[in-house]
């Protein structure tokens, strides 16, 4: 019987340790602001052979995000960079977005999920065509990643089209 009841400790303990799982209510976009590192991508057709992959978010006074993006292409040495704009959409509580690589055009970027210390986040989009797990410090435990992966499969996420990016 202590066995029993020490096994449901553990597992209480361990269950509340997991991240929050329901989407977000609303964004700080300060607290989101600053460095994050992609550790998992269902890419788009730019970035589906990049590794390395940073995103740099910064507020501007206007209410819209600039985004400096480097990234290292699969067979090359080479540090690129791309920015882009992103625009919040303060009547969704900056959860959803559009963001524009290259005028006029503008994608859609969800934030799908993100720790409550935003130290994760998990970015995706409304029809589901990408996905980007990204943290502040470039390594993420292995439990959390297939948290992640196991609770995006049950959203209908393709996930056999994740692949890991090299940090």
């Amino acid at each position: 019987m202590k066995l029993l009841t020490c096994l449901i400790l553990l597992l209480t303990i361990a269950m509340s340790k997991l991240p929050a799982q329901s989407p977000p209510k609303e964004i700080d976009l300060f607290k989101y602001s600053g460095k994050w590192y992609v550790i998992g991508v269902i890419p788009t057709h730019f970035d589906k052979d990049w590794d390395y992959v940073t995103e740099n978010y910064t507020v501007m006074k206007n209410g819209k995000i600039d985004i400096y993006t480097t990234y290292i292409k699969h067979g090359e040495a080479k540090t690129k960079s791309v920015t882009s704009k992103g625009f919040p959409k303060k009547t969704k509580n900056n959860v959803a977005w559009k963001v524009q690589f290259v005028w006029p055009f503008r994608a859609d970027y969800l934030i799908e999920e993100i720790a409550e210390d935003y130290s994760y986040t998990v970015v995706g989009h409304p029809k589901k065509k990408f996905l980007y797990i990204m943290n502040r410090s470039g390594k993420m435990e292995a439990a959390l990643y297939k948290s992640i992966v196991d609770r995006f499969t049950e959203r209908g996420y393709d996930m056999s089209q994740l692949r890991k990016v090299l940090q």
